[in-house]
């Protein structure tokens, strides 16, 4: 255990701040000692490619310079929290006519929270008690939708998957976290992703008790699963036609395919939805939004309670102002996008010469590296999602390490607009250097 860790771990409990800072590849926590770009440093100040991009928050890269004017500026105005003015107000405006489901918005702080209101402007709306949501779909750890989703960090794969479907089309549901309150799980019904007969077979049984269907239209929590041909249409029509509210939670997929998220690269549009991660630019915000007959059942217009002292915060509001005007820059999107493209291909042709098998899936701007599968093999489901060698990812993760490129051994990567084709290049010829160093070592196993 080194001296800091140790020290860290005194008064936090695993040394860390958040349980997924835990780093399975390294044996203790990747600690940094700041920021700049495409980069970290650690405590002795080295630098590291960062692939990570602080779980798709960063996606303009580490403190953007319009980020940081933004923040001195809301310093500047006397860091005011607890009111609302002008660019509280623009900030929704500008929201409004950027994601298509947004007639109204709320703002708060953590993905957490805001998936937590949706399900309480939905259980209010319809005066249902459950919610429906899907194997390997990560909501945040509130009380309502902490099932299910069994993290890449896990030491144990879950023993619930789709292919332990029960009758009606759902499957065992699994809280994933100690302390829920008895009988929570008896508000969830949890189904496949990509599976349209056991979705119909859950609303037969269940559709008249649901409030809502919570989903990822991205199901970047497994790694990076798409949305097979169809499957959104047949969920929007359905919640539509039994009056059940649809819930896009785009805190991660928001911003990886375009400025309207998700719901505009597909072109469905759900009733509600979550934004996060990215719209702040790095600094803490999330959204939350959607039709405005059922945004008007929020308080003070109706009783679904919704308030916070920090919420809608002069530093986020100005950062997300940042952050929107970056991503309207000319040539944004094209740069963006196709740094993942040019990283997808390399990677690919790093791990095939290496020998690795590899399965790199992406979905604009963030992937998975499903080490262990087939590399040719489109990963649908979460049941062929959790079948990677988790093993084998944390050893290449540390030997990414050692070549400077900093891997975090989850679901899901990325990179941030500040990336460069060098640094992509860079990031490949580690990739393919690691592969083959694992390659080795299990050899000699």
């Amino acid at each position: 255990m080194s001296g800091f860790y140790e020290r860290a771990s005194n008064v936090l409990p695993g040394g860390v701040t958040a349980a997924a800072r835990a780093n399975a590849a390294l044996g203790q926590p990747f600690y940094v000692s700041r920021a700049d770009g495409a980069y970290l440093y650690d405590l002795d100040g080295r630098a590291f490619v960062d692939t990570s991009t602080s779980n798709g928050a960063s996606l303009l890269g580490h403190g953007h310079p319009r980020v940081k004017e933004a923040v001195r500026r809301a310093l500047d105005l006397g860091i005011a929290c607890m009111y609302d003015g002008e660019p509280q107000v623009r900030l929704a405006e500008r929201l409004c006519q950027q994601i298509p489901c947004f007639e109204m918005v709320r703002f708060t702080t953590t993905g957490t929270e805001a998936t937590h209101y949706v399900v309480r402007i939905a259980r209010a709306y319809t005066g249902r008690p459950k919610v429906l949501k899907f194997v390997g779909h990560f909501h945040g750890f509130n009380d309502d939708l902490a099932f299910n989703f069994p993290q890449a960090a896990d030491p144990v794969p879950s023993p619930v998957g789709e292919d332990s479907r029960r009758a009606g089309g759902s499957v065992p549901v699994r809280a994933e976290t100690a302390g829920m309150p008895p009988g929570a799980a008896d508000h969830v019904v949890v189904v496949p992703f990509n599976d349209p007969p056991a979705f119909e077979a859950a609303l037969e049984r269940h559709g008249g008790e649901l409030a809502a269907v919570v989903m990822e239209p991205i199901n970047y929590d497994a790694g990076a699963i798409a949305p097979m041909p169809g499957f959104l249409e047949l969920v929007r029509a359905e919640t539509t036609r039994r009056g059940i509210v649809l819930v896009f939670d785009e805190i991660l997929s928001g911003y990886r395919t375009g400025p309207s998220g998700a719901q505009g690269h597909y072109g469905v549009t759900p009733d509600l939805c979550t934004l996060g991660k990215a719209i702040g630019g790095g600094v803490p915000l999330s959204v939350f939004g959607g039709k405005r007959e059922l945004m008007s059942v929020v308080s003070p217009l109706g009783r679904a309670v919704h308030t916070g002292t920090y919420n809608a915060h002069m530093i986020p509001v100005l950062a997300a102002h940042a952050f929107l005007d970056a991503i309207a820059e000319d040539g944004f999107w094209e740069h963006l996008l196709g740094l993942h493209e040019r990283l997808y291909s390399g990677l690919r042709a790093a791990f095939a010469a290496a020998g690795l098998p590899v399965r790199v899936q992406g979905v604009g701007a963030r992937f998975a590296f499903y080490v262990g599968l087939a590399p040719d093999r489109e990963v649908t489901t979460y049941a062929q999602a959790v079948r990677f060698d988790r093993r084998l990812l944390e050893r290449f993760a540390r030997e990414m390490h050692t070549r400077g490129v900093y891997v975090n051994p989850a679901w899901h990567h990325g990179l941030s607009a500040v990336h460069t084709e060098a640094l992509v290049d860079q990031i490949c010829s580690a990739a393919e250097e690691s592969a083959r160093a694992v390659v080795r070592e299990m050899a000699r196993a």
